[in-house]
């Protein structure tokens, strides 16, 4: 899938995590917490991706539109943070989780309207694919490090249970790593 393809599920993806958050039930603190630390993670996952492999490939000298998307990175996660930090039953929890919904929202509609769609007609199809696999790759090896982090929280708990699991997600993370850091790109013409 192209880049913006797949920027676009992400987006699809935090706003429906966001619904979940929003919708939880106030008296299930175990679950809303479960949920903002996901959607903390989400968001967080996403500012990296755009950040480090999207808006370096924006091609125009002016990148204000830039400059305004990495200050609504800023402030989201600066506040999703500080609502990990607020018990689900506090008084500024519900508050906060609006305004944290409503930035989410505006950043999201903003970038689908205009960072994403000036990508699409700047970008030819190869550099946009190229973008793609290279987001693709990035995935793959967040989600081996999550993997070998819950694989080694599991192991500090019960070492001699999770030592096999341990060791094969430690080599299958160092797999995912060198593949994505090999990969040979294809050459233009």
């Amino acid at each position: 899938m192209d880049a913006l393809g797949l920027v676009r599920q992400d987006h699809r993806r935090l706003e429906a995590l966001l619904e979940r958050c929003e919708h939880t039930d106030h008296d299930d603190a175990e679950e809303r917490t479960v949920l903002l630390a996901q959607l903390n993670t989400a968001l967080r996952h996403h500012v990296d991706e755009e950040e480090s492999l999207l808006y370096p490939a924006y091609p125009l000298p002016d990148r204000d539109l830039l400059a305004r998307g990495t200050e609504q990175h800023r402030r989201i996660t600066t506040l999703s943070d500080e609502l990990t930090t607020i018990p689900p039953d506090a008084t500024a929890f519900q508050p906060t989780l609006h305004a944290l919904a409503i930035l989410i929202r505006t950043h999201l509609d903003t970038e689908d309207a205009t960072l994403l769609t000036a990508l699409e007609a700047l970008l030819d199809d190869a550099t946009l694919l190229d973008l793609g696999r290279r987001l693709e790759d990035r995935k793959r090896v967040v989600a081996a490090q999550e993997a070998l982090k819950t694989t080694t929280s599991d192991l500090l708990r019960s070492p001699r249970r999770n030592l096999k699991v341990a060791l094969a997600a430690t080599a299958a993370l160092a797999a995912i790593t060198v593949a994505a850091l090999t990969r040979r790109r294809p050459k233009g013409p």
